[in-house]
């Protein structure tokens, strides 16, 4: 079923990891790899059943997204295999997070050490108020000097590969961007490094 071909006006607004999986034709061990690396994002519930929320608007995004960036929407190596698809939602994917924590060193490279929430504001496009509640919550670790939040780059980076930042629903143009460009990245990083052995 193509996207143009589903009447959205007769999906409900919020769906679930079943419904996503039959609107959108692919498995449930992918639909799972998808919600829980935060590529389509989602809320957990807890329950033990019907324990993803997903927003249409979402899935509609995904359905279309998909056509022009197949590579970011492929399950991480060894996920089928090892049937990895049982993790919990609240575990990290080590292959995943390993790779984007060297994939955001990269990008932060030629940034100082340590940042403030103006600083990471122009960075990722998010608000000031937004990384200030980050901190307040310890999301985001940081250390207050004369009453502004100061973020180490190192925990920034954690930050960004975190399941909370990966699946925040409202996501910047930024940080749309940068995880578009992931895979790309990979890709030439996994190329250069065959070339030096």
């Amino acid at each position: 079923m193509k996207n143009e071909s589903i009447n959205w006006d007769e999906i409900p607004d919020v769906i679930t990891k079943e419904h996503l999986r039959v609107l959108c034709h692919i498995s449930k061990s992918t639909a799972l790899y998808l919600l829980q690396s935060g590529k389509i994002p989602c809320m957990y519930t807890g329950k033990k059943t019907r324990c993803y929320k997903i927003l249409k608007k979402e899935v509609m995004a995904y359905m279309a997204d998909r056509e022009e960036f197949p590579e970011y929407y492929k399950a991480a190596e060894g996920w089928y295999a090892n049937r990895a698809w049982n993790i919990k939602l609240t575990s990290s994917l080590p292959e995943i997070r390993e790779d984007l924590h060297e994939y955001y060193a990269h990008l932060l490279r030629s940034y100082p050490d340590v940042l403030d929430n103006k600083t990471i504001s122009e960075l990722t496009g998010y608000g000031k108020n937004a990384i200030n509640n980050w901190c307040l919550k310890e999301h985001l670790q940081s250390f207050t000097v004369k009453a502004r939040h100061m973020i180490p780059k190192v925990y920034l980076i954690d930050f960004f590969c975190s399941q909370y930042f990966r699946t925040i629903v409202r996501k910047s143009e930024w940080h749309v961007k940068t995880l578009k460009a992931y895979p790309n990245w990979k890709y030439r990083s996994k190329m250069q490094s065959s070339r030096k052995r």
